[in-house]
Parts: C-alpha cells; structure tokens; sequence
C-alpha cells in the first residue's frame, strides 16, 4: 500500500525499478531540517555548480530576478514535469509493454534533469539574493536537494549501474526446491514467499532461507561496497555528511538514531512478551531440542523470508485457538459485494466526517479492478498528478477484508493529496515521510474494528468478547510488533555504513549482532562475512530508505488516538468502557476536521509543530501504541506468568564468523540451545571449526 505523486513510484520491471531507485529514492520532496540556520540570508547551498543551460536558460546566465519570481517560475515548470512524469509512469503501470515501458523511462529521466539543472541553479544564484522569510526559505531549501541528481552524469550514469547490476541479481535470483533438487527457478514471488509463509518443515524452511541469501546479498556485497561511495558522494553535492543525514534530514531532528532508539524502548517491554510467548508455543511445535526457552527465535521459522512480520504463524500460535476471528469475506460475499462497492464504502466514512466526495475524474481515471486484455501492475497505491484536480487509485481488487481496509487506506491518501493542495509544489506531501502511510493506517484501525463492520452490516451479531480481542490484538501484533525492531536493525546498520563506523569486513556480522540485540533473533545457520545477508532485502540493494516505516508504525497509534479522542470514543481515564482498539471514528465531523487540520498544511511546516498543533504532541511516542494493546499486554503477561517464561533471551553462541570454513553450521543443538556463557560458545565453536578443518 502506497501514495504515488512524481516521489514515490513502484514499477514491476527491472529497468523502470532500477532507473526510480537509483536517480532519486524520492523525487522532489527534500524537507528542511532544523539544525540548518534560521537566518534568511544565510546560504545552505553550495560553491560547486556549474553553469545552467536549460531552454529557459540556454546561454546559462544567472537568474537576477526576485526569489520570489523565481519560486513561482519553479512552481509552473516543477508542476507540469512532475504531470507528464506521473502521467507516464501511471500509463506504464496500467498497460505494462515495451512502448509503455521506455515512455516512462524517458519521463523520468527528464524530470531527473529538470531536478539537476534546478540544482545548478539554485547553487549558482545562492548568494545573489535576499531570502526574506522562513517560508520562503523553506521552499528554497525544498528545491535544492535533490539527492542523487546532483551528482555528475558520469557519477550518475556509475551509481545507476551499480543499482542495476544489484537489482539484476535480486531480481533474477530463483532456488531449487528442497524436494527436489532437479525442480529449479523458484523465485521469491510467489514460490519463496508461500513456502517461508505455510511450510511447517524446519529443514525445508532452513534451505530456502540459506539459498536465497546465497544467491541474493552473497553476490552483491563487492556491488553495494561501490555503491556506499557514490551515495555518500551525491549527500555531499546535497550539503550531508553522509547518505545517513541525508535520509534523516526530512524528519527535521539532530539526534534521530537516539529519538528511534528511546521510543523503541517505549515499546520493547511489549514486544518482550511477545517474544517469549511466540518462543513457547514455536517451542511445543518444533521441540526443545532446537528451540530452548531463553534463546533468540531461529529467524527461518517465523513465517517470512526477513523474519520482518510473524503473522503467518499465527495458527500455530494462536492464543485462543478454534474461537471466532474477525473476518467478513464470507458475509461481504455473500451480499454481492463487487470491488467499487468496497471505494464507495470508503468515500461513505470520510464524508460521513464533513470530508470531500471524491470528484468524477477519480471515479472515471481510477483502475479498481484488474483487466483481462492488458498486463498491469497490481499493487494498490493513490496518484496524485501535481496539477490540483487528477488523483486516482490503482488496485486489482479482490472482494474480501483486507481489500476492504486497503481501500479505505489508499482513499485516505487521495484526501491527503486534496487537502494541501493549495500548497506550493513544493510542500505538496506528507508533513514528513511517514506522515501519509500513518494516516492510512490510522484509518484502517478504525475500519477493521466490530464496530465499524458492525455499523456495515458486515457483523450481524455482536462477537465482543474476551477471545476474539486476545486473538484480534495477536495477530496485528505479530505484524506490527514484531515489525519494528526489524525496520530499526534495518536503518541503524546501514546507518553504520554510510558514517564509516563498520567495513566491508564487518558488514554481515554486525547484522546479526544488531539482530540478536534488539529482535532476539538468530539466523538458522552459522553465517561468515563471505555471506551478505542485509543485501538479501529488497530496499538494500535498491538503496531506498526505510526508517519511514518504522516511524509510521508508531505514529498512526498517535494519530488515532488522538482522532479517538475528539470523537469521544476513547478516554484515558475510561478505559474499560471506551478501550482504544474499540474505537471507530466513523460518522465523527470532530474527528474529520482534525483529521484536515493534519493534512492540509502538507509539507509547509515542520512534522513536529503539524502534529502538535493538531493532537498537543510534537515527539514520537510509543504511550499510544502500548495503549492500543493494553488487553493484549496484559493478557501475554499472566500468560507468561503462567506457563514460567523466561522475558528476553540469552545470547547462546556465535552467530557469524570472519573466517570462510565455518560458515554453514547449524545454530541449533548443543550449545546454540543453550544460554550459555560466550567462553563455553567459543570454546565450542573452537572445537567444531578444528573439526570442520580436518575434514
């Protein structure tokens, strides 16, 4: 699920994904950070641009005009190249051949110009002009960052390599099946993922785990190395440090690791319960041999190739299992539900909170179901096209409810993209880079709960009781829960790239300390740094950020609660009678004037003062989310209390070795299920590499 305008695009082929990865993760939305200097005169662009020539500007003379009058020339152009960008790329992906194809190519590689000779020109003229206001300097600011567009074109033309070549090797990569070896070309869509996601077979599990590992990140590591120079090279061309600052500077803080890490812990306690109760129950599937009851969880048998969400195990570990859970597919159904059924039901909650209907255009432009005479892109996402009166929603809908809430979360970025779009091109997105997955989000609690599907017609008779929250709550929070530890280890190792603090040498095992420390996970084999296991995820290799994820998984409990609470459906001092996760904000005209006064100033001001002028907060707090799953805390806590669990996990031995021979281990049985001492590992793995080396 996504927003789509000219800074977000997903594409299905290698080419289209590789060129939107690697010229600029996100297009035009740099964001004004904090640190920079008030002061209006002062220049935050550099002394290193060169002459612009552009058809506005063919004999590259300087602009000497008012920056205001530039601004507004900036404002005409920068919109209409982001129209044609969006407008090709949609085209693409709703008719996906090779004429569709190379048009969208050649789409973004324009507007990838337009940005660099903008960036030229803006450096050129920093010193030529007053800039007589923090607004105005803001939308300069917005202007002048334009990541890897800066760089030179041979820079550009070696970093776009370097992105394709890695790209080409992730998206190429396929496995052989455990079964049968002869039986080959098994990709990560859809054969990997069904097989990490339903089978039950450790070993199995453990072998598509290790061999798409092998064929993905293995064979990249030199490639990414490379890479790491030239996107630290184009953040200073951007005026970062490193690619680090540059990724941090859109959420407006100085110390962002050490924010993460704070509200992190805010949350840690939960997911300590959740944690050692998941260990139990995987513990009386598979047995205490490889599983022991203080040890970090095999990360191959949770139900996802990154161990990144564990919701797939959920019927193995269900905390109530063969009671009722929540899902009316069957009624929508049978009520002959079709797919525009499911938008017109999303346009109903927000205009029922005093929002716009959505206008004819979305209606007639939109794709709502998948067609049988063309090939496209099926992930759901909302386009805004950057001209104040296109938006539409791309998604093959299917009739159930998870489609259900998709729909309502794509809806709610439609609206965003309404609400500030009397703003300057510029400030035309999300408050911050999570500020519009959040919001969508926030929305979708509300449309998944009894409640609200109550008030459909979708739940005929109440299912309010203790099971069905206890197994409604576990199940998001093998999602969202477990979600976050992944997405911080995720951010904070390549963090540690871009600032130097690790090598190339260093790469693969501080990956699985940073694991072990915070998810209390732990790979099935013994890994070495011939392997590259960070590279066997998607974003790595493509370079794009990911702290926005994690940023947004806490910021939506926020956002709702605060919703919540205008609605007067949740009070935190009535917490029995109006508990969070009960809350629906259908029909509240309170709720959905907040809601407008969080989108519509988009991008202008900082996230920090957006959010709090809207819900009194301006900092990441995990209080909501812990908040939202208080039943659950509590009911994991006596669980626990109940059957002796140990809380946290004991590191049990090596994960990842330096040296090339000991790699491929098993990091179960023997000392790997103990929690022992690291001088008994090591005296273990001692043993076992002299072993390995007399073999």
């Amino acid at each position: 699920m996504c927003d789509v305008s000219d800074s977000r695009r997903t594409f299905g082929t290698l080419l289209v994904l590789v060129l939107i990865a690697s010229v600029k993760p996100q297009l035009d939305i740099p964001q004004f950070q904090s640190s920079f200097s008030p002061n209006p005169n002062y220049s935050p662009f550099g002394n290193n641009a060169g002459t612009v020539r552009t058809s506005e500007n063919p004999n590259g003379k300087s602009f000497k005009g008012d920056v205001r009058s530039l601004l507004q020339t900036l404002e005409l152009q920068a919109s209409q190249q982001c129209t044609n960008n969006v407008a090709a790329q949609w085209d693409f992906e709703t008719n996906v051949n090779q004429v569709t194809q190379l048009e969208a190519l050649q789409a973004q590689q324009s507007y990838s110009e337009f940005q660099h000779a903008v960036w030229e020109l803006l450096n050129q003229n920093a010193g030529n002009h007053h800039i007589p206001d923090a607004r105005t300097y803001r939308q300069i600011r917005y202007y002048s960052v334009v990541g890897p567009a800066a760089l030179s074109p041979d820079q550009l033309d070696r970093y776009n390599r370097l992105i394709n070549d890695m790209l080409a090797i992730y998206n190429t990569a396929s496995v052989c099946s455990f079964n049968d070896h002869f039986h080959c070309g098994l990709k990560l869509q859809p054969e990997l993922n069904a097989i990490m996601a339903k089978s039950r077979n450790w070993d199995e599990l453990q072998h598509v785990w290790t061999e798409w590992r092998r064929q993905t990140g293995q064979k990249i590591k030199d490639l990414y190395e490379q890479m790491i120079h030239v996107s630290n090279a184009a953040a200073k061309l951007n005026n970062f440090s490193t690619t680090a600052d540059y990724w941090s500077f859109p959420f407006e803080s100085g110390s962002l690791e050490t924010d993460l890490e704070d509200v992190w812990n805010e949350v840690k306690p939960l997911y300590d319960l959740l944690h050692a109760y998941v260990r139990r129950r995987l513990r009386e599937y598979y047995g205490p041999e490889r599983i022991h009851r203080q040890a970090p969880l095999p990360s191959h048998i949770l139900g996802n190739m990154w161990g990144q969400s564990w919701s797939n195990i959920f019927d193995i570990t269900q905390p109530y299992p063969g009671q009722h859970f929540l899902d009316v597919t069957p009624e929508m159904v049978k009520q002959g539900y079709a797919p525009i059924d499911l938008f017109r039901l999303a346009e109903d909650f927000f205009v029922s909170m005093n929002l716009s209907a959505m206008p004819l255009d979305f209606w007639q432009g939109s794709l709502f179901e998948e067609p049988v005479d063309r090939v496209v892109l099926c992930t759901p996402s909302a386009w805004d096209f950057c001209n104040r009166r296109d938006y539409r929603i791309k998604m093959c809908t299917n009739v159930n409810m998870k489609d259900l809430i998709t729909a309502h979360h794509e809806m709610a970025h439609i609206h965003y993209f309404m609400a500030y779009k009397d703003q300057p091109k510029v400030f035309r997105d999300g408050a911050n880079p999570a500020f519009h997955e959040a919001i969508g989000e926030a929305i979708g609690l509300s449309v998944g709960t009894p409640k609200h599907l109550q008030a459909l017609g979708l739940v005929p008779v109440s299912v309010d009781d203790t099971a069905v929250d206890i197994n409604f709550l576990y199940k998001m929070a093998l999602d969202k829960i477990a979600f976050l530890p992944f997405a911080f280890v995720m951010e904070k190792w390549r963090y540690d790239v871009f600032n130097g603090k690790i090598g190339k040498e260093e790469y693969n095992c501080h990956w699985h300390i940073l694991r072990e420390q915070y998810q209390g996970i732990k790979p099935p084999v013994l890994r070495s740094e011939i392997n590259f296991d960070p590279g066997s995820k998607y974003h790595v290799p493509a370079n794009i950020p990911y702290i926005r994820y994690f940023v947004s998984t806490i910021l939506q409990f926020q956002i709702y609660r605060s919703l919540c609470q205008a609605a007067g459906q949740y009070s935190p001092g009535d917490y029995y009678k109006k508990p969070l996760h009960k809350c629906d904000i259908y029909r509240s005209k309170e709720a959905g004037n907040l809601l407008k006064q969080l989108m519509e100033k988009g991008s202008s001001q900082s996230w920090r003062d957006v959010l709090f002028q809207a819900t009194g907060e301006s900092h990441l707090d995990g209080s909501a989310l812990r908040e939202y799953f208080r039943p659950l805390e509590d009911w994991l806590r006596n669980e626990n209390l109940r059957t002796g669990e140990y809380i946290g996990w004991l590191y049990d031995g090596d994960y990842c070795k330096q040296s090339i021979e000991t790699a491929g281990l098993q990091v179960y049985g023997g000392f790997y299920n103990r929690a022992s001492t690291v001088n008994v590992a090591s005296l273990f793995v001692f043993v076992v590499v002299a072993l390995v080396a007399l073999r």
